[in-house]
């Protein structure tokens, strides 16, 4: 497993070739990108699926530039040059993995078949497939017994799932498309979310984002935005209040004592440890290293 150190990524890692007896798996990985994800021209042996459980991302390949949605699955082909599109990207989650179709049984040839005739580059509203990405990639980790068995299991069950999505887009009659594309957050979410960008200064009740979110009780408000984002209010405003004090230690006038008051940190010492589990570096050494 390599863990993704780059100062676009959260938190992230990626398996190269994670399983030695199903080659067939060529890689396989996880990212929280902050606010300005980039990634260059880069291309796989296999196809790459890309799915995005968070935000929102441009991919390009072939000049073509593609808007990926929460809920949506990208996919890269074999030996293709792709890469995020011509503006950087907002703050995202996403998962991914890199599969040789044609060696996954008869599904996975005539999945790569029908792949391959009709080029679809973006799959809508797929949120089916990302338990069973994550179940892959809890299987490459943990080393259970029979974890190969499961990972092919998964594999299968992700091309079922990915082939009923083909099926229902190629039933809608030419020219019919949604009066209105899907927000990436319900209304309540993003208000929620807005709000706590525009207050990191200190940290919030959580009554006073279920208030704001409109929402009928503290409980029902932090379930349906954990289901949403994929993290809790607190983690993400969290996140937030990290990435913006790390923005002000580029300024020479802001100094890590400064940037935690500044953020609504307890002490310097408690800013440090979540910077440092966030960024893998204490802010003295990113501050001396973005100046």
């Amino acid at each position: 497993m390599k863990v993704l150190r780059d100062p676009q990524i959260i938190s992230g890692f990626v398996f190269e070739q994670p399983v030695d007896e199903l080659p067939e798996l060529t890689h396989c990985g996880e990212a929280l990108c902050c606010e300005g994800h980039y990634r260059g021209p880069h291309t796989h042996p296999a196809f790459e699926f890309l799915y995005l459980s968070r935000g929102r991302c441009t991919w390009r390949a072939h000049g073509e530039t593609s808007v990926q949605h929460m809920g949506d699955l990208y996919i890269a082909y074999p030996g293709e040059k792709h890469s995020t599109g011509p503006k950087r990207n907002p703050e995202n989650h996403h998962l991914w993995m890199g599969v040789d179709l044609e060696k996954i049984g008869r599904d996975g040839v005539r999945l790569a078949a029908r792949l391959r005739a009709a080029r679809p580059r973006l799959v809508t509203g797929c949120e089916e497939v990302e338990p069973v990405l994550r179940a892959l990639m809890r299987q490459v980790v943990a080393h259970r017994t029979r974890r190969t068995e499961a990972i092919v299991a998964s594999i299968r069950l992700f091309i079922v799932l990915l082939e009923q999505r083909l099926d229902a887009a190629a039933a809608k009659p030419e020219g019919t498309e949604p009066a209105a594309r899907r927000l990436p957050y319900s209304h309540a979410v993003q208000k929620a979310m807005d709000y706590l960008q525009q207050n990191l200064e200190r940290r919030l009740p959580l009554t006073d984002l279920a208030a704001v979110a409109t929402a009928r009780s503290v409980p029902h408000f932090c379930t349906q935005f954990r289901r949403e984002v994929g993290l809790t209010p607190a983690a993400f405003h969290l996140q937030l209040r990290l990435n913006a004090a790390r923005e002000a230690l580029r300024q020479p006038a802001i100094d890590v004592t400064t940037a935690a008051q500044q953020y609504g940190f307890s002490s310097s010492q408690h800013f440090s440890t979540q910077f440092r589990r966030a960024f893998g570096v204490t802010p003295r050494a990113w501050r001396r290293g973005a100046g």
